[in-house]
């Protein structure tokens, strides 16, 4: 065939392309031209987009929290001793070399966006190995357009998060299972996976059982003696998976408790995350009848995927990939203590995969319904007019030409430009990156709710203090004793970033003398928005930037400026000043 399409090819260009969008359409088991060059311009769109928003998407939060912890790994500190995370730590020990190479720029979580781009080609490839080997190439492609196109899977493949890691070595290990024969080489190679999902995120509890059910019950349904199965030998390829499973987030464990840092581990990776009744309101009480009124359900239509397939091994594949899906979604909802937009990770591109061979197989039937409809299915399957819905629905939701990512390149700036290596910082949750943070936990749900229950100390203050914290950032969630003291004790200078220092205020008895209180020892000057400020400070000429202790003290202007403000003095030899100063409100 490949030798009569070549030579059937003539001198034209527009020829070239229609032979090359027909040995396209014949590879991938397509329609006809238009289907692949439909499938074609979406892909290229999908990609293109992807690479745009990479660029363009506001930065998550946690994606600065994993950034800090690379940084701190870079630079010598541990994980969990030294910088609080809850997550197993493979994914920032990967890193932190790149990293190091990398160095501290403002723009670093661009760097890490693209450094970790290529896991999301990964997951894409796994995609569509599985829509293969579970239906054909054409629903294998379909499954990665509709994948990519789906808003939520696309803005969230698209961050700097262990779960970008997590999912695609997720996806690796359920392909390796299918892939082939069931050996106890190819157990090992999928539980070397599994090993490495556990060494990223402990989440992956729910994924070894969600596989473990999954292939119990189909096992059950389709026949043990029908797959060619024996007890002895699914037991010695059990017995290979399992062990390298736990081996390797063993030997990082192991690792952890021979630096001597085991309670610290054990305390951010198990018992942090292990917090009864966290959010009622993102995981209402009865979600949990969910699972066992639902599940049924989803083992039933197993049952008929099963007696739909044409052969026992490809009926099982369908079944054990449905019933992950169903199993992992359902218990998902139904009993994790805190949902988060990245746990469905894991679970769109097999959906994806399912949902594309279930369309192309009623598209044939919905072309009988008239002239019309039938004309456009027979050249383009339903899933070409989902992803075409989706591709709108992606611009529409986040337009692409709308740049989110750089609000936090001028934090990141600011921060390297106001600080030395060796300051600490105030923040939320590692937003700042290259510093040290004075305050050990980091401020996300689970903690919020540890410091609201009495388990976790709230001192940010004292911690700030005793560090000498003069940069503050606030663009996370702080507890309320944490709020209070940067709203009371920084001034905003832009860009989410805030300095030590006060406004000050004139005495009710003397509008010359100005009685002030100084928390954060560190070196201040009295700054003006209008000029040079003189008088006294503390009963002697003040003639420039002077280290202040806590506690009171009195300032006495013989300047007539009319606004005044004590400041971080290495802020104002860096040329920031309050943005109330560089905005000032107009006089009505």
């Amino acid at each position: 065939m490949a030798l009569e399409s070549s030579t059937s090819l003539s001198p034209s260009a527009s020829s070239g392309g229609r032979s090359l969008a027909q040995r396209g359409a014949a590879y991938f088991g397509m329609s006809g031209s238009e289907e692949f060059m439909t499938a074609a311009i979406l892909f290229a769109l999908m990609i293109v987009l992807k690479l745009i928003n990479t660029t363009t998407y506001r930065f998550d939060s946690d994606e600065s929290q994993h950034t800090h912890v690379i940084w701190a790994w870079a630079r010598g500190f541990v994980q969990y001793r030294d910088v609080f995370d809850n997550h197993m730590p493979l994914f920032q020990i990967m890193f932190a070399p790149i990293f190091g190479v990398i160095g501290d720029r403002a723009t670093i979580l661009y760097w890490m966006r693209f450094i970790l781009l290529p896991m999301y080609f990964v997951a894409a490839w796994c995609t569509y190995r599985i829509g293969e080997l579970l239906f054909s190439r054409r629903a294998g492609v379909w499954a990665v357009i509709l994948a990519g196109l789906y808003s939520k899977y696309h803005f969230i493949s698209l961050e700097f998060r262990t779960d970008n890691l997590w999912a695609p070595l997720w996806l690796l290990c359920v392909l390796t299972l299918i892939s082939g024969s069931l050996t106890a080489p190819r157990a090992l190679k999928a539980g070397l996976l599994l090993g490495f999902c556990f060494s990223v995120s402990m989440k992956s509890v729910l994924l070894l059982v969600a596989l473990l059910v999954g292939a119990s019950i189909a096992l059950f349904l389709v026949g043990r003696k029908e797959l060619g199965q024996s007890w002895p030998h699914l037991a010695r390829c059990a017995a290979p998976f399992f062990f390298i499973t736990f081996l390797v987030p063993g030997i990082i464990a192991a690792a952890f408790v021979l630096g001597g840092a085991w309670r610290d581990f054990y305390y951010c990776v198990f018992e942090h995350n292990m917090l009864q009744h966290l959010s009622p309101k993102n995981h209402p009480a009865w979600w949990i009848f969910i699972f066992p009124i639902v599940f049924p359900l989803v083992i039933y239509a197993a049952r008929r995927i099963v007696r739909a397939g044409p052969e026992p091994a490809l009926a099982f594949r369908r079944a054990f990939i449905f019933l992950i899906c169903g199993f992992y979604a359902l218990a998902l909802y139904s009993f994790w203590n805190l949902l988060t937009r990245q746990d469905d990770l894991p679970y769109y591109p097999l959906a994806f995969v399912l949902v594309s061979g279930g369309l192309l197989a009623i598209s044939p039937h919905f072309a009988r319904y008239g002239p019309r409809i039938g004309g456009y299915l027979r050249h383009v399957p339903l899933p070409a007019f989902l992803a075409l819905l989706y591709l709108f629905l992606l611009i529409a939701s986040r337009p692409f030409w709308i740049d989110r990512a750089r609000l936090e390149t001028g934090l990141l700036r600011g921060v390297l430009k106001l600080t030395d290596p060796g300051d600490f910082v105030l923040d939320c949750k590692g937003e700042t990156i290259f510093r040290q943070r004075c305050f050990w936990p980091v401020t996300e749900s689970i903690m919020l709710e540890r410091i609201a229950r009495g388990l976790v100390a709230d001192n940010v203050s004292e911690r700030a203090v005793e560090t000498r914290a003069c940069l503050a950032s606030m663009k996370g969630r702080m507890p309320f004793y944490g709020r209070k003291f940067i709203w009371e004790n920084y001034i905003s200078v832009g860009n989410d970033l805030k300095v030590a220092g006060r406004y000050l205020r004139p005495s009710p008895t003397d509008s010359k003398r100005m009685d002030f209180e100084v928390v954060i020892p560190a070196h201040y000057k009295i700054i003006a928005p209008d000029g040079p400020v003189e008088g006294m400070l503390d009963g002697t000429p003040y003639d420039g930037a002077r280290f202040l202790a806590p506690g009171a003290h009195t300032f006495v202007q013989t300047s007539s400026r009319t606004e005044l403000a004590f400041f971080w003095a290495q802020a104002v030899d860096r040329k920031f000043i309050p943005e109330k100063f560089s905005h000032p409100r107009r006089k009505r």
